[in-house]
């Protein structure tokens, strides 16, 4: 299965974020999919791989190190990029999210500037 590369899914378990997050990528060309969730994000992620995943690292159900330790489990899932979405601002935080697998951090509230910065367009098919 190949990732889509228009594809962005966000995950977070407050609709107020999931909104923003989903506007702000729509807005920068992203088509997007969203999950209150880890486990159902990770769900589905059986039949459709994103190119980046926005993922929340505080939520009830699994948190988004967890999701994203699993997801770095599974080797077709490898290319996806995932990015830590959370409000956790300090430094030793973002270290730890990068050194446990997450390929960037965006910090809550989020900007079309840092959410540019942080995942970019999406790429041309």
């Amino acid at each position: 299965m190949s990732i889509s590369t228009h594809l962005a899914f966000v995950t977070d378990d407050n609709e107020i974020n999931v909104k923003v997050a989903g506007a702000l990528l729509k807005r920068l060309g992203w088509t997007i999919e969203t999950f209150d969730s880890a486990g159902t994000m990770l769900a589905r992620l059986e039949a459709v791989q994103p190119a980046v995943i926005l993922l929340d690292i505080s939520m009830p159900d699994m948190g988004g190190e967890s999701a994203c330790a699993r997801i770095r489990t599974r080797r077709e899932w490898k290319d996806i990029r995932v990015i830590a979405y959370t409000a956790h601002a300090m430094t030793e935080d973002a270290d730890r999210f990068l050194a446990n697998g997450f390929d960037g951090v965006l910090i809550k509230p989020i900007t079309v500037a840092s959410l540019t910065q942080s995942i970019g367009s999406p790429r041309p098919n």
